[in-house]
C-alpha cells in the first residue's frame, strides 16, 4: 500500500509540474529592444581578451580586425545568417546587421582589466526604393558573445593550469 500511495503522490507531483512548468513558458515577454552596446569588464591582460576575442567571432565574417585601435567588426551579415532570435517566429526580409568589438584597457584594483563592448547595429530596408531605417536589437547576441569570449578566456586559463600542472611533474 505504501508502494501504490508513494507512485500515485510522485505521478500527482510531476504532473503538476508538467503542466505549470508549460503555462509558465507560453506567456513569456519578448526580449526588450535596446541600441545601446552591451558591456563586460573582464580582469585580465589586452593580450588574453583579444584572442578570445577573435576566436569568439570566427564564425562571422570579417570586416575589420585592428588590434592597433583595439576594434573587431564583422561584414553585412544577413538577418537569418548566423543568429536566429528564439522569440521571434518569423524574421522580416531585409534585415541585416553587424556587430562592431571594442576593447578597451583599463585598470582594477592594480590589476589589468579589459572592458569589451559590443554593438550590434541592425538595419531594415522595407524596400528597394526607401533608405534604410536602423531599428534596436534584442542584445540577445551580443550576450551570447560576450559568454563565448568568457569562455573562451575559462578554457584558455584551464590550459595553461594543466600545462602547468604537467611541467611541475616531470
Amino acid at each position: 500500500m505504501p508502494l501504490r500511495t508513494l507512485l500515485a503522490t510522485l505521478f500527482l507531483f510531476s504532473n503538476l509540474a508538467l503542466q505549470t512548468g508549460c503555462a509558465l513558458m507560453a506567456g513569456s515577454a519578448p526580449a526588450p529592444q535596446t541600441m545601446d552596446p552591451v558591456e563586460q569588464v573582464y580582469a585580465t591582460n589586452f593580450d588574453a581578451i583579444w584572442l578570445a576575442t577573435q576566436k569568439a567571432m570566427a564564425i562571422y565574417p570579417m570586416r575589420v580586425n585592428n588590434m592597433d585601435v583595439k576594434i573587431l567588426e564583422t561584414d553585412t551579415i544577413k538577418i537569418d545568417k548566423y543568429w536566429n532570435p528564439p522569440h521571434v517566429q518569423e524574421l522580416k526580409s531585409g534585415q541585416e546587421y553587424r556587430l562592431v568589438v571594442r576593447v578597451i584597457e583599463g585598470e582594477l584594483d592594480g590589476k589589468p582589466a579589459q572592458k569589451v563592448s559590443v554593438s550590434k547595429i541592425v538595419n531594415h530596408q522595407k524596400d528597394f526604393f526607401s533608405n534604410e531605417q536602423q531599428i534596436p536589437s534584442s542584445g540577445l547576441e551580443e550576450k551570447a558573445l560576450l559568454y563565448r569570449i568568457e569562455r573562451e578566456l575559462t578554457i584558455e586559463r584551464g590550459l595553461e593550469r594543466a600545462q602547468k600542472k604537467a611541467n611541475q611533474n616531470s
